[in-house]
Formats: structure tokens, sequence, C-alpha cells
């Protein structure tokens, strides 16, 4: 027995039942103050592990922080700097190391790329996102990426993230996934992915491959609808499982099960409560045995499948989940808790499978340090965002993604003492995730007067108004070139019709899209489209260079079976 397996046992065999129900939660921290539910979450629930939330004050019901067709009043918490924020992951870190067995915590988060970035203050280096990534072309220059970004990461205290998005994105309607994917090739998503997770690991962060078995083919966001994937078993092993046997084989640490429904395995049940899926296809068949864990339990996709939170949490871990996301209020977690003793009281969870998932999640954390080396120094989580070559990384992951897809009237590089009108829109949910001078809103105009003398701008509300209208086209009949940026997140809405309406003035029109899909931003109309495949500020400042000539587009288009005009 080695030294690893001989500590985890010992603990197993002192462990409450409690306490092991605990080592199957990862909760929420969010905000940047240790409110009493996070104290209670860690010396009470005993909780594996806290998803780190940093920008929003508190705990709030889940629904609440996406809504599609408009936008939510969210309150922000306190700004931290990344040396206090660290600090305060190590304050809670301690009350964790406090209690009876002082078994360590791991803070995890979101650090995909672009829009789906959890840390981003204080001038952390935001890359953009995957599908980006894989417009470079290089899987090499993608790990240095990512080990860059997972520096910064593990030096604030985040030790694990819920990455990479290993959906193969086929459907160009995603609305939740689009360019969280790498690609719409299996190829070009396991090479790709393999990058992220070689980063991740050797900066000694948990990688996460995500959303098994596979959503590149969803039409629907499951935090909202019910989410149906009608392949074969076949398609579904050809394509989407490719990736995941690839990074299983490499090694991958963690895997998160998907919210939606695969009638193929489980046509009652989605993927994260499906034991024929959880347990059956992926640590059977596919042999898996690291840690697996749910998607956030709290999306209507799997919400209405049960009486209530907790027993979806019960179900999550019946079904063969080592982790439950449970994030969301507070008030969720005594039932979450109560459901699971009610499941292994009868026999639907059997205590020897809860054992085994306690396991695999202590195993992990030695595996990755947290045992030797829970805490982390406060300075570093500065010297990791101010080094000079992860912030040169992050400028030429800008540059070598963005693709010029057509210049059909020669409008590039607009002349420099041309009229530059510019707008956008304002998704404060994401955009404000920072809310500092290295990452706001409509940072276009500032990029943009480093290059032009006379620019003018409007920033568009969410849902454009008939008042952004009229500014707009009031602002464009002033310029001599237009540019517009549409960024483009989880189905929300779009400026593509306003888009259209400029056009249709005669004006030049620049379009920069977030997206590669016509389907959301990326339109036919405009007769100049670059494609940054992010809204991130080193993504706007490369594009503002573009216009005038003196930046770089050195992206190859990264998707096989989708086509736009011009590429």
């Amino acid at each position: 027995m080695s030294d690893k397996q001989r500590f985890v046992e010992d603990l197993v065999s002192r462990m409450t039942l409690d306490e092991k129900v605990g080592q199957c939660l990862t909760l929420e921290f969010c905000g940047t103050m240790v409110h009493p539910h996070v104290v209670e979450y860690v010396r009470d629930f005993h909780c594996a592990g806290l998803r780190v939330t940093p920008h929003i004050y508190t705990a709030e019901p889940y629904a609440n922080r996406l809504k599609q067709g408009g936008e939510v009043e969210q309150r922000l918490s306190p700004y931290a700097t990344p040396a206090v924020y660290a600090s305060l992951l190590n304050q809670v870190q301690g009350i964790a190391l406090g209690t009876r067995l002082g078994i360590p915590l791991y803070f995890v988060g979101d650090q995909e790329g672009d829009f789906s970035q959890d840390y981003c203050r204080g001038g952390v280096n935001l890359l953009p996102s995957q599908m980006a990534l894989a417009a470079s072309g290089d899987p090499e220059f993608a790990y240095r990426c990512y080990y860059a970004a997972a520096r910064q990461q593990r030096a604030v205290g985040i030790r694990w993230l819920h990455s990479p998005v290993l959906d193969i994105n086929i459907n160009p309607r995603n609305p939740e996934i689009n360019t969280r994917s790498f690609s719409d090739d299996r190829e070009t998503a396991t090479a790709f992915g393999l990058a992220l997770f070689r980063g991740f690991r050797d900066a000694g962060l948990v990688a996460t491959g995500k959303h098994f078995p596979g959503r590149g083919d969803s039409a629907v966001d499951v935090h909202f609808s019910t989410d149906i994937n009608r392949a074969s078993r076949q398609r579904l092993a050809d394509l989407e499982l490719f990736p995941y046997r690839a990074l299983i084989a490499a090694g991958l640490p963690a895997i998160m099960t998907a919210h939606t429904i695969y009638e193929a395995y489980d046509p009652a049940m989605p993927a994260s409560v499906s034991r024929p899926i959880v347990h059956d296809l992926l640590r059977r068949e596919m042999g898996f045995a690291g840690v697996i864990t749910t998607d956030a339990i709290g999306m209507r996709g799997v919400l209405e499948k049960f009486s209530c939170y907790g027993e979806a949490c019960a179900a999550a871990l019946a079904a063969g989940n080592d982790l439950v996301l449970a994030k969301g209020s507070p008030e969720n977690i005594p039932e979450a808790v109560a459901w699971i003793k009610r499941y292994l009281d009868d026999g639907r969870i059997p205590l020897a499978e809860l054992d085994d998932h306690v396991r695999r999640v202590l195993s992990l954390k030695w595996d990755y340090g947290m045992f030797a080396s829970p805490k982390v120094d406060p300075a570093g989580a500065e010297a990791a965002i101010r080094d000079p070559e992860t912030i040169r990384l992050s400028r030429q992951a800008a540059e070598r993604s963005a693709i010029v897809v057509r210049d059909r009237k020669g409008f590039l590089p607009i002349r420099p003492d041309a009229k530059v009108f510019y707008t956008d829109q304002h998704n404060k949910d994401w955009q404000q995730k920072a809310d500092d001078i290295w990452y706001r809103s409509h940072m276009g105009p500032e990029f943009l007067r480093r290059h032009f003398a006379d620019v003018r701008s409007w920033e568009c509300k969410l849902n454009v108004t008939e008042e952004d209208e009229r500014q707009v086209l009031a602002g464009a009949a002033w310029a001599d070139v237009v540019v517009v940026h549409s960024l483009y997140w989880r189905g929300n809405p779009t400026n593509s019709e306003l888009v259209k309406k400029i056009i249709a003035t005669g004006k030049p029109v620049i379009l920069l899209a977030a997206s590669p899909y016509r389907e959301s931003v990326a339109i036919d109309e405009a007769d100049c489209l670059i494609v940054t495949f992010g809204s991130v500020p080193r993504v706007i400042e490369n594009a503002a260079a573009i216009i005038a000539g003196k930046g770089i587009a050195g992206g190859s288009w990264p998707l096989k079976t989708y086509r736009t005009n011009g590429n």
C-alpha cells in the first residue's frame, strides 16, 4: 500500500457519516467577505471544496445569475486585489484546517476563456474563448497560454478549474456552448483539450473535462430548459466520446457530467443523474478512475425531474458522481444533506460507494498537493499577474486567433484622420466581473483613440432600445466609418438587427464578431467581418489595432464543417 493509500484509508476510517457526506459536496463562496453561511459550510457541513465567484456579493438563487433575454440586478462584492483575495482564501482554508480532521478545501472556478472566467479582478490576464485558442492552429502555443492562465489561478489559491469544455460544437445554433467549444471537429477538440489539460496539470491545477458525454449538439440552454440528445450510441462513440477517451488515457483527473438527456443510454434522466451513463458508461465501460462531478445542481434541466433540490443532489450521488456542485442559496444545503442521508438509509447509495466517492476526492487532493501545501503566499498572486511572459502570451492569444474573414470593399485599414463611430452592448453580469482599470465594459473607444483622433461612441443596453437605435444611427450619420462589436454569450440578445440597420444607411461598417456563426452575430450582410472569438480586453485592443493596420489577424478557421462567407 502506498503512502497516499495509507493516508487516505486512515482518514476515511476516522470520518463520521456527516464528514463523508460533506466530502461529496462542492458548495459556493461568493464575494470577498466570509459570511456566516460560508463558515457553516466548512465547519458544520464539512464540504470538500468551494466554488468561488469573487465578484458577486453573496449567495443567491442560481437561476438569478443567468436570465435569458434580459438584465439581472446583481449586487457586486467589495473590490479586493489579488493579494487580498488570496489572503481571504487562506482565511477560509484556515477554518477547514482547524476542524477535527483538518481536511483542506479546494477552491474551484471557471476559467474557460472569454466571459466564462470567474477570477478577473486586478489585471488578471484573460484569454479569449477556447475556440480562439483553436484558431491559433497550434496546440503547443495553447499549452503555454493555459499554463500561464493556470499559474495566475494557482497563485491566488484556486486549485481546480472546471475546464476544458470537450463539447464538439456541431450545432451552430447552440446557445450555451458555441465558442466555449474548441471546434466542430473531434481531432481539433481533442488536441486542444489535451493542451489545456497539460497546461493546468503542469501548473498544479486540477482540470475537469465537461460536459460528459457531450453538449455540442444542444439546441437549448439547460439552465432554463430540458435538453434531449437523440443521437445513436454509435454517433456518440464516434464524436462526443472521442476526446474523453483520449484525455482519460492521458490521465485527466476529473470529469463533469451534463444535465442533458441522452436517449440512447437513458431516455428518462439527464446524464448527471443517470446511473447507466455515470456508473455504467463512464466508470465501467470507459474505465475512468478519477473524480466525477456534476454540473451545477440548480439548473432547470435537472431540477424539474425531482421533488426538490436536495433529492436531485442525492440522486446524483446514487448515479455514481463523486461530487455534487451545489451552488446557490445556502438554504438548499441542509435539505441536500438530509436527502443524501435518506438515500444512504434506504440503500439507494450504498455506504461502500460513499466511501469510494470520498477516497477519490481525498486522493485527488493528495495528488495535487492540497494536504502538503493548503495555503498560498498572497504576494505571489500579484507576481503571477505581472509576469511579462504571461502578459505577452495573453496578447499573442488575441493576435493569433483573430481572423479578417472578409473585407469585400477594402475598408481596411482605416485612414488615421477618419471619423470613427463605435458601438457595442453592455452585458453587465459578465463585463463587471472586474469593473476596474484593466477590464470593464465599453473599452473599444479607448483602444480606438490610440489610433484615431476623432472617435465617438454609444454603449447600448443588452436589450437594444429605441433610444439606443436613435443615438447609434445619429452617430453613424456623423462618421466616416462605423465599428460595431457584437458580443455573444449564452443566447443573450445581440445587436445584429441594429447592425443591419446601420449597413442599410450605406456607411462603411466594420463588424467585430465574438462568434463565428452567422446564426448569432457573424451576419452575412457585413462587408467587413473580423471574428475575434471573444470580448475580453486584449481581444478588443488587438481588433482596434487591426482596423488601423497595426494589429495582427493571425488566426485560421477552427471549424471543419461550418463555413461563413469569406473563409
